[in-house]
């Protein structure tokens, strides 16, 4: 069974082969077509740690940026890893992992609901991939999951050049989740100092920027991030006229069957990005 795009949970139960390189070096990464190289780049004051892996040949190929979701072991984009090296492998992206402040090795100094720190130093890493003679940069799409999904929404209208948008089990207003949320663990995430008045963003409000299509996808039973939120998305960009289109598993939690969200977002890329093998050009 293929692993494509599992959850961020199930992720850290599968082992992952990086080497460590401290810079990002067209030399370093002809050398290991298809595997994930870890590196590390200055952003908003701090380091920042991501993982790029690119596909075997020459062409300059479609890139996608991965944002990772909540882990206990706080993993960041590592265990983003075997998700990074099948788009490579079977899709022929470039791909770029980047783990967000309080995750992985990124050593930013912010919190991990400061969106406007957030938002920079992703666009600094895309705008640094960019630079390599592989990357079309006319070509960009952005996969978010779960707690991704949320600054995934976030920055749908800030990236130049972005073909298509997919958004994985996310929370769009945390707002009303925070409000409306019994789970008590979810909201201690949210507020980690129990503040009264918790500092929450609404990724709603980014939506009339939206130029991307989207595409959303939501388990009908999730009980961490309840399918509301997903439903709240599609109706505001369906009242802003904003191609995207809504897939709710109904049987599903908070993670999707691997083989139904392959098929979508494949289906997906093809219609809005296209493949960046040379054999379906």
């Amino acid at each position: 069974m293929s692993r494509w795009f599992l959850s961020p949970l199930l992720l850290l139960t599968l082992a992952s082969a990086c080497n460590s390189h401290s810079a990002l070096s067209p030399t370093i990464i002809q050398d290991a077509p298809g595997k994930a190289i870890q590196f590390f780049y200055e952003s908003r004051g701090g380091s920042v740690e991501g993982f790029f892996s690119r596909p075997e040949g020459n062409g300059r190929f479609p890139l996608v940026v991965l944002l990772h979701g909540h882990s206990w072991l706080r993993s960041g984009a590592k265990q983003m890893v075997p998700v990074a090296e099948q788009f490579s492998q079977e899709l022929c992206y470039a791909t770029l992992a980047i783990s967000l402040p309080g995750y992985g090795m990124t050593d930013v100094p912010a919190s991990e609901t400061d969106t406007e720190t957030i938002a920079g130093l992703i666009l600094d890493g895309i705008a640094k991939v960019r630079d390599l003679p592989w990357v079309d940069e006319d070509r960009v799409m952005l996969y978010g999951f779960s707690r991704g999904a949320s600054f995934a929404a976030i920055l749908a209208g800030r990236i130049p050049h972005l073909r298509s948008v997919v958004l994985h089990s996310g929370a769009y207003d945390l707002v009303r989740l925070y409000q409306n949320t019994p789970n008590g663990w979810l909201r201690h995430l949210m507020n980690p100092r129990g503040e009264t008045e918790p500092q929450l963003f609404n990724a709603l409000a980014e939506a009339p920027r939206w130029r991307a299509p989207t595409l959303i996808l939501h388990g009908g039973r999730d009980q961490v991030i309840p399918p509301s939120q997903a439903v709240m998305l599609h109706n505001k960009l369906q009242s802003l006229g904003k191609t995207h289109r809504l897939v709710v598993f109904p049987d599903s939690g908070h993670r999707l069957p691997p083989g139904s969200v392959k098929g979508e977002v494949a289906a997906f890329l093809k219609q809005h990005t296209g493949s960046g093998c040379v054999s379906d050009l």
